[in-house]
């Protein structure tokens, strides 16, 4: 079994789009992006609608995306960065391995990003923590409460063997058998 990998990361929010673009040139190179919004067909509250990672953050934060263009006026966003130190081992991949679980995690055990299409189909290739943590625009004010409900404070893969834990703070914890890998 491959050893867990530990990733904190730090999102700053919360954007409109312009003010995203912006934030992204002036402060960010790689990271992540969470688009929170409603899509056009959609009636209730926003929710949590697509999660990416970027070489450079500036680049992909656009009307041009298309998850962006699918969303409506409400849309809200959120710049992450990993906090933690990185995976040790020769790289085998174009993507930094820490935004590539880190994505990965959230978009397959998170049931509620509509807009992802791909890396649902299987776990993510290694085990993998993830802590999310959520900052103001000041860089410095944590956050008290988290930006959606459905975003977890903690996914813990283990493995396809042990399953996984979804963990919001001060609530309830949505455990993973492993049978439930076989969707």
């Amino acid at each position: 079994m491959n050893k867990q990998v530990a990733i904190i990361i730090d999102w700053f929010g919360i954007y409109d789009l312009k003010a995203a673009k912006a934030a992204a040139k002036a402060d960010y190179g790689r990271g992540l992006y969470m688009l929170i919004g409603k899509a056009k067909s959609q009636k209730k509250n926003p929710k949590l609608q697509y999660i990416g990672i970027a070489k450079e953050l500036y680049s992909r934060i656009g009307n041009g995306h298309i998850a962006i263009r699918d969303l409506s006026q409400e849309l809200k966003i959120w710049l992450g960065e990993v906090a933690s130190f990185g995976v040790p081992g020769k790289k085998v991949k174009k993507v930094d391995p820490m935004l590539d679980l880190a994505e990965w995690s959230h978009t397959y055990f998170l049931d509620d990003l509509p807009l992802n299409k791909k890396k649902k189909a299987n776990p993510p290739s290694n085990p993998v923590m993830v802590y999310n943590r959520w900052w103001h625009k000041d860089y410095e004010t944590l956050r008290v409460k988290r930006p959606h409900p459905d975003w977890p404070d903690l996914i813990d893969y283990i493995g396809k063997e042990y399953g996984a834990k979804i963990v919001w703070f001060g609530g309830a914890v949505d455990k993973w058998k492993p049978s439930d890998f076989s969707r």
